[in-house]
């Protein structure tokens, strides 16, 4: 692993982009509030009857409602993005897996291998009783029958 390189050298993590994208949508709601309000504050005349101040007020506040209830929606599905530590956490055990199930195909492969070389063996074995058998057959054999005490009935026994 290389060296750690100091905070203002290292490069931004998922983490760090979620926090700060989360900050300047902040500072963009309030700037639009702030924008709402001085644009209300020029059109304002000095001398406006009380129905339409108040009318204005709750424009103002509806926006305000509505720009606060986006935000919180926001915040909301920034909240429920992974982290960058579940992220890694997330790509440590998938590695662990792909590991393990390489490993495991190395076992399966090796299993194979010995099975096939038994298996091998055995046929050895087999037809190295066999001619074991029939030498015994055709030279242990007096009147038609074997008197060999490994035969019963003329068959080989296991």
């Amino acid at each position: 692993m290389p060296a750690e390189l100091p905070d203002d050298q290292r490069p931004a993590t998922l983490e760090d982009v979620k926090g700060l994208r989360r900050w300047v949508i902040v500072a963009g709601v309030w700037a639009v509030a702030a924008t709402a309000l001085a644009v209300i504050a020029l059109l304002k005349p000095a001398e406006q009857d009380p129905d339409t101040a108040a009318a204005a007020s709750r424009s103002v506040n509806r926006l305000q409602d509505r720009l606060d209830e986006r935000f919180e929606q926001l915040d909301s599905r920034v909240g429920r993005l992974p982290r960058s530590s579940d992220v890694r956490r997330l790509g440590d055990r998938l590695q662990g897996i792909e590991a393990r199930g390489g490993q495991a195909g190395e076992d399966a492969k090796a299993a194979r291998d010995t099975i096939g070389r038994l298996q091998d063996r055995v046929e050895k074995v087999e037809q190295a009783q066999g001619r074991q058998s029939r030498s015994s057959d055709g030279g242990g054999r007096s009147g038609g029958r074997d008197t060999s005490p490994r035969s019963s009935g003329g068959q080989p026994q296991n």
